[in-house]
């Protein structure tokens, strides 16, 4: 299979990034070792075959075959359409959003310019082959489709005062002002707001007939504020209200084969208090956090987080009464290869404050008063689960998720006159 470098062009959606001398995207940086001979493929798009439907639950899609532009050639595009064995690679379209990568089990003779095929889905070393890629891409804000959760969500693009950081010269800003629903029939306020400069990897070694190493990651530079106002009394147990949901399939290109990430991440705000407590408080944080999963031929698949150097400020403004409360902004979502291989994540950074008394705190956290006695401590948590689905041809090794080891650190976060 071969396809022009135009045809390669125009099947990409989102972040672009080629490898083997295609050319790459200004958001994007990319390195290949060794050589690229992927598997025999269908890829569809614009100059060949189009995925006019497709249903997972069955596996059956139709194609249209198209005809491959002058001085290029696509498989699949000559007559007779595609064959058993096949591999189809689909960028995200309206008849799969998400991608598809699957393998053709039967197949009806192409008519009307149209073809059945029944499928199942296809390792990422089918596709891949006999190849070795390492590829960093930043994901351009703009590529990600935000859904409001919340009344009056603003969604922004933000320029770095650097103008560009890696491959990103911008972040995705996120603000919201919503109430928060106690179990007491009353309301607390909660505003805040998260910037993002998110970034992807893939590592692949392998042949068609053997994985031998891999490796998906998410990671992003992360800056948030909150702001929480309210009386919280015993019971109110966990208020987590989702704020702003991220969705974006950006496709990488390794050598002339397009790779689907998908990312699907939902933004929460997380309260929890025990006693009763009076607060009207902000708080900031800073940090660079990842998740990541990894297979080697040795050692089977793995799953970590990096945590990074979280900052996390005191709180500017008040609080009073007797217990604890919990403040934070949670991150839930997965990141994987064509909506199969990868992670599932829940990372957030949060402030628990235990009071006995009240305090007052100026706009950069300084203490101005105590009453009693007040200790806070700043906080992050990492958990989730590995999303792996191993397949090698017809075979499926297993099919599960995996629950990776869940990091949490706490730390005393000083008050200016203790």
């Amino acid at each position: 299979m071969s396809i022009g470098k135009k045809t390669a062009t125009v099947l990409a959606v989102g972040s672009l990034l080629t490898l083997s001398g295609l050319a790459a995207a200004p958001t994007a940086s990319a390195a290949a070792v060794g050589s690229a001979q992927p598997a025999p493929a269908v890829v569809t798009g614009a100059g060949g075959d189009q995925l006019a439907s497709y249903d997972p639950a069955t596996g059956q899609a139709v194609l249209t075959t198209g005809t491959a532009a002058p001085g290029q050639t696509a498989s699949g595009s000559k007559p007779g359409g595609v064959k058993v064995g096949q591999v189809i690679d689909n960028p995200p379209t309206p008849a799969a959003p998400k991608g598809a990568l699957l393998v053709v089990t039967a197949a009806q003779p192409a008519a009307d310019g149209k073809q059945t095929v029944s499928t199942r889905p296809a390792a990422v070393n089918e596709l891949l082959g006999d190849t070795t890629a390492s590829v960093h891409t930043a994901l351009a804000p703009a590529s990600v489709q935000v859904d409001s959760q919340v009344p009056g969500l603003q969604v922004g693009y933000v320029p770095r005062i650097d103008g560009a950081s890696g491959s990103s010269s911008m972040s995705l800003k996120l603000s919201a002002d919503t109430d928060l629903d106690l179990p007491d029939g009353t309301s607390a306020a909660f505003s805040g707001s998260m910037s993002l400069e998110p970034s992807i990897d893939f590592d692949y070694t392998g042949t068609a007939f053997d994985l031998q190493h891999a490796h998906v990651g998410f990671q992003s530079d992360t800056e948030a504020d909150w702001h929480v106002a309210g009386t919280f009394k015993a019971g109110t147990g966990t208020i987590k209200v989702p704020l702003a949901s991220l969705k974006a399939a950006p496709v990488i290109w390794v050598g002339v084969v397009p790779v689907v990430v998908n990312v699907d991440l939902t933004l929460y705000a997380d309260v929890s208090a025990n006693g009763t407590v009076t607060v009207d408080t902000e708080q900031s944080y800073s940090d660079n956090w990842g998740v990541h999963s990894d297979y080697t031929k040795e050692d089977g698949w793995s799953s970590d987080s990096d945590q990074g150097s979280p900052e996390l400020s005191p709180p500017a403004g008040s609080i009073s009464g007797r217990g604890d409360i919990h403040t934070g902004l949670l991150t839930e979502g997965t990141v994987a290869i064509f909506d199969d291989l990868g992670v599932k994540a829940d990372i957030e950074p949060y402030l628990r404050t235990v009071v006995s008394g009240s305090a007052t705190f100026d706009d950069d956290g300084g203490l101005v008063n105590k009453k009693g006695s007040v200790k806070l401590y700043g906080g992050i948590d990492i958990g989730g689960a590995l999303m792996a689905r191993l397949r090698i041809l017809s075979t499926t090794f297993f099919e599960k998720d995996l629950p990776f080891t869940v990091y949490h650190d706490e730390w005393p976060v000083p008050l200016s006159q203790d």
